[in-house]
């Protein structure tokens, strides 16, 4: 049996970030959910995820700096992300962060599988090869 593949989650509303806590682990993810800037730095600090599902607008510090200081901090990791957000400018922003996926919000839980999902087995991929 596989290891479990851990999932940062960062979303600012504690119901999202339940809701995906709930789908993710109904997956066999391992979930790590924070609700700001500060604290999912801090968790990748403890253990590096293999994906991470990052909400772009928060307050104070917003998702795109999240996605900056992180890979400032693990510059030799690379950990794909799937930007959710209910802005039109997200695949835009998502281009100029190199982010492998986007989902607007809301967003169907179906399509957000199916990209955790991909995501990880190109990753698993990837290792093997």
């Amino acid at each position: 049996m596989p290891a479990k593949k851990t999932v940062l989650v960062l979303d600012d509303d504690p119901s999202v970030r339940q809701m995906l806590r709930v789908m993710l682990e109904q997956g066999g993810h391992a979930v790590v959910a924070a609700g700001d800037v500060r604290s999912a730095l801090a968790q990748c600090a403890v253990q590096l995820p293999d994906l991470m599902v990052v909400d772009l607008m928060l307050p104070v510090e917003d998702g795109e700096m999240f996605l900056r200081e992180f890979r400032r901090r693990w510059r030799h990791t690379d950990v794909p992300v799937i930007l959710l957000s209910a802005s039109t400018a997200r695949n835009e922003i998502a281009r100029r962060l190199s982010v492998e996926a986007t989902l607007p919000k809301p967003f169907s839980t179906e399509d957000l599988r199916e990209l955790v999902a991909s995501l990880i087995e190109d990753r698993e991929t990837v290792a093997a090869g």
